[in-house]
């Protein structure tokens, strides 16, 4: 309808011979297309950051998901390597006290228990699908991308370091030790559970008192007995070292939550 009324309207300045109004009006004419065309792209403009800040929120509600997520595999991972350190020193300060090994039930269990390591598990998938896709550009605080970035850098290191510790030094030197000179007084609970889990008839082994009796003669013999103290020596080591690497990771992913928390409520 105001195309129709525009185009009349020139024609008829055209009509009457009245150019210098004909110019005029088509310099306004211009310039409320050039006001319309700058309104349009303001307004699209402001739409596109409108949905931006939409997916932001979601990313980081996504990503503060997955870290109250790692917050519980962390305090998880924490426990299993406080009962590793736990379990070693426990028969450390048996042996320094009497410089000998009390080889009685509890000290198979504790040493049956050594055997056991768990994998730290990282939980990252928020965080993959935006450095894969390169959609990371979309976390508006930069301070806060480093910071997510360093982190989860931080948790490869550590998943790797933990992995080389458990098959280099778990595996291969404590588990290894202990398989040639130690009796498995209890089986492994976490394997008890699956084999249960998978074969209800499945039948656990049975306490055996002359193998645990074998197993004190080989560990009264004093080179069998350094060989076992510096596997425990080991093992011990390995899980102290892994709880430290873990517990200044729950820091970091405390302060992080903090953080994301804060910016998704901003």
């Amino acid at each position: 309808m105001m195309i129709k009324f525009f185009r009349h309207f020139r024609r008829r300045l055209i009509s009457e011979n009245k150019m210098g109004r004909y110019f005029k009006y088509a310099i306004g004419e211009i310039i409320l297309v050039v006001i319309g065309i700058l309104i349009a792209l303001q307004i699209n403009n402001w739409n596109q950051k409108s949905q931006q800040r939409k997916s932001e929120q979601t990313y980081l509600s996504n990503l503060l998901s997955d870290l109250n997520d790692q917050k519980a595999s962390i305090k998880t991972q924490l426990a299993y390597e406080q009962s590793y350190f736990e379990a070693s020193g426990y028969i450390i300060k048996d042996y320094e006290k009497n410089k000998t090994l009390t080889l009685d039930s509890m000290f198979f269990i504790k040493a049956s228990h050594l055997r056991g390591r768990r994998t730290f598990v990282i939980t990252d998938p928020t965080y993959t699908v935006l450095f894969s896709s390169g959609k990371i550009g979309i976390l508006q605080d930069n301070d806060l991308k480093d910071r997510l970035i360093k982190y989860y850098q931080e948790l490869e290191r550590v998943e790797k370091v933990m992995q080389n510790n458990n098959t280099l030094l778990v595996d291969q030197v404590y588990l290894a030790n202990y398989q040639k000179l130690g009796y498995d007084f209890l089986p492994d609970l976490s394997s008890v559970i699956q084999i249960q889990l998978s074969n209800k008839n499945m039948v656990l082994p049975k306490y055996e008192p002359k193998l645990e009796v074998i197993a004190k003669k080989i560990l009264s013999n004093e080179q069998q007995l350094l060989e076992y103290m510096n596997a425990i020596s080991v093992r011990n080591s390995v899980a102290i070292g892994n709880y430290s690497f873990i517990k200044e990771l729950e820091a970091a992913t405390d302060d992080l939550i903090r953080e994301l928390k804060k910016t998704i409520n901003d």
